[in-house]
């Protein structure tokens, strides 16, 4: 006798037997049992989620000889012949290889037709969004008000392809992919029955590898079922499907922590060499922190994760090692390289850059302690001293001549002026920053592309100094030909009001990049406010005298010429 693969050996034969799609099971069993079946239906979802399984069993059930009944007896003839695929009144059409309008015309000829022995004839239409819209318009009217005795069902991954027309003349389903755990579940009671020895970690690997889909997991089963002799183990399932250890996940982590900046180097290369791709490596380092969020943020944890007992224990005891924020970072800055990975021809390089930037801990400084940082910054003498403030300014009588208060402040040095001028023109500046890139982007995008490595630094001799860190060499000097210094400027002056020159230097750090708003977004960034910012000294100053208070703070908007 022929094999017979797993997957279609353990097909569900009955709506009990479907796995994961219960809201679909329990109202085609109601429709059935109250007699409210429709002429035609359509499925939808992805890959090996039950879409043609579930229209087999919903044919038996109304061809069944008991029925139509939502529990077929799965014995006799129509059942029988339903189940191996010899039913002359079931009919399955590919759509991809029927898809012309002649096929369809020759379905609806044969539509009028009762059927040989069945109560109903039935047309199953597998990817039924391959017929030319030729071929769907021909169906219409068909579909529309087909003979009492025939039923459609269509199933499709791809239902945005289906039109319209034909959509609203069917009743719709759509099929969820289905939970890991229903499928470890499903593997495991296979397993069980075909007396395949397979470790928890191996069917957790495999369940994970099926991404929703149980036929995947069962033809994957079946292929390990042949490859390894004896006991599968995880480590058999990670070779046959060119799958990461989990093991050199941890490694990675915890070299991460450790600041192991050449054990990375030797992981990623072992990795590479032995056939893993850069983006494939740094994706599955996105799932492992990605888990790491889990860990940390959610109470259920079980339902979003994907692991054995073991490998849990050990997440979730390496997730004491980082913060929220060092997740999220990590999870961003390698995102960030799987990016530059499909859009260049770096190879591995955007993946070492990005984990060798990872190891240095002034990346991951929490904000609170930067602000209380900031906060604790002192004016030094070559920035502006604070305006003496007047505690209690004299007030002369009505009929005296205005004489000047004895303790009023004495003249501001001009380069005290000159210096808070240029504190609050880089406040400006900064404020608008993300503006001022969104401006650049559409000028240019290789000058934005090079100012996300660079922050404004300080405002000094009527120019804006933009620093880079040490990695930024290039970007720095791309940004100092004349050409790109004339856009920033430009964009300087009409978002901020300043009309600075571009000078640009190396810093000995690491600088946080800016990402430019999309045209969308630079449109909603609120106005600022007086409680906004933080007070200029002279303005507070000039508020303590005359005893004023800010009404508002407004952008001057410079009319187009």
């Amino acid at each position: 006798m022929a094999y017979l693969s797993l997957a279609r050996k353990y097909r569900p034969q009955n709506f009990d037997e479907i796995v994961g799609q219960a809201h679909i099971a329990t109202t085609l069993k109601n429709a059935i049992s109250q007699d409210k079946v429709a002429h035609a239906y359509l499925f939808t979802g992805s890959r090996g989620v039950g879409k043609t399984s579930t229209a087999r069993i919903l044919a038996i059930a109304l061809n069944c000889e008991k029925g139509p009944t939502n529990n077929p007896c799965g014995k006799c003839v129509a059942c029988t012949e339903i189940k191996n695929a010899r039913s002359l009144d079931v009919i399955e059409i590919d759509g991809a290889s029927n898809r012309g309008i002649d096929e369809i015309r020759n379905l609806k000829e044969n539509t009028r037709f009762s059927p040989m022995s069945s109560r109903f004839k039935i047309y199953i239409i597998d990817e039924v969004h391959m017929l030319t819209p030729e071929a769907f318009n021909a169906l219409l009217k068909t579909l529309e008000e087909p003979p009492a005795h025939v039923k459609f069902i269509f199933a499709t991954t791809q239902p945005h392809k289906v039109l319209p027309t034909v959509m609203s003349r069917c009743q719709r389903f759509d099929f969820r992919r289905i939970p890991a755990q229903g499928i470890v579940a499903k593997l495991k009671e296979i397993k069980t029955k075909e007396k395949i020895n397979l470790k928890d970690e191996a069917v957790f690997l495999v369940a994970k590898a099926a991404d929703g889909s149980l036929r995947d997991a069962e033809v994957m089963l079946d292929q390990l079922s042949s490859f390894a002799k004896g006991k599968i183990e995880a480590a058999d399932v990670v070779e046959m499907l060119g799958l990461l250890e989990s093991r050199a996940l941890f490694d990675i982590a915890e070299a991460l922590v450790k600041n192991e900046k050449e054990k990375i180097l030797e992981d990623i290369n072992a990795l590479i060499d032995s056939g893993k791709d850069p983006a494939f490596i740094a994706s599955s380092l996105v799932e492992h922190f990605r888990n790491m969020m889990v860990v940390k943020v959610a109470e259920k944890k079980s339902a979003y994760l994907v692991l054995s007992e073991e490998d849990f224990t050990a997440l979730a005891e390496q997730a004491k090692s980082f913060s929220l924020d060092e997740i999220l970072y990590v999870i961003y800055a390698l995102a960030r390289a799987i990016e530059l990975i499909k859009k260049t021809s770096l190879g591995r390089i955007p993946l070492e850059v990005a984990l060798v930037k990872l190891t240095e801990k002034s990346r991951f400084t929490d904000i609170k302690e930067i602000m209380d940082r900031i906060s604790s910054i002192k004016p030094t003498s070559n920035y502006a001293r604070r305006v003496e403030k007047i505690t209690s300014p004299v007030q002369a009588p009505e009929s005296a001549p205005e004489e000047a208060p004895k303790n009023a402040p004495k003249d501001v040095p001009k380069e005290a002026v000159s210096a808070e001028k240029d504190i609050l023109s880089l406040q400006k500046i900064k404020l608008n920053w993300q503006q001022i890139l969104t401006f650049i982007k559409q000028k240019k995008m290789s000058v934005a592309t090079f100012l996300r490595d660079g922050e404004p630094v300080r405002v000094e001799n009527s120019a804006l100094v933009i620093g880079f860190g040490p990695a930024s060499g290039f970007h720095k000097d791309a940004l100092d030909y004349n050409a790109n210094k004339d856009i920033v400027c430009e964009a300087v002056k009409t978002f901020a009001g300043e009309d600075l020159k571009i000078k640009t230097e190396m810093l000995d750090r690491e600088v946080i990049m800016e990402e430019a708003l999309s045209l969308e977004e630079a449109e909603e960034v609120p106005e600022e406010t007086a409680s906004s910012r933080k007070i200029d000294p002279i303005v507070e100053a000039a508020l303590d005298k005359f005893d004023g208070k800010i009404a508002s703070i407004e952008k001057i908007k410079k009319e187009k010429k």
